[in-house]
């Protein structure tokens, strides 16, 4: 077996980067990673520093081989949509006008009941 390191002819796989960071096999791309500015393509973060209680820097890294840019991003704190159990007034945290509270309700019922589905209370 002395064959270490030796590529025949053929031609290597090519397949595009994807990201998945949620079960299901679903796209959660723009949900959960930072956009590059310049190529529109996804980032990920190498380091992050908390500057404050409400501020924090993101060293981000373009994972567009064609791109490769890297940059400093900054997350801030916004608005509470539900201030939590924790106080601390020290923050001065602002909360969102309850008229643009993001509701998620469940989904909607599309028919009647399925007569196949078992019953998981009784007979």
């Amino acid at each position: 077996m002395s064959g270490e390191g030796l590529i025949h002819g053929a031609r290597l796989i090519e397949a595009p980067l994807q990201f998945q960071l949620k079960s299901g096999h679903g796209k959660s791309l723009s949900r959960a990673l930072v956009i590059c500015p310049k190529c529109d393509g996804p980032c990920f973060i190498r380091d992050s520093q908390r500057k404050s209680e409400q501020v924090k820097h993101l060293i981000c890294h373009c994972t567009n081989t064609g791109c490769g840019h890297t940059f400093l991003a900054e997350l801030a704190f916004v608005h509470s949509f539900n201030p939590g159990l924790i106080d601390r007034p020290d923050l001065g945290l602002k909360v969102c006008p309850r008229d643009q509270v993001p509701h998620i309700l469940p989904p909607c019922r599309d028919g009647p009941d399925d007569e196949n589905q078992m019953s998981m209370f009784g007979g």
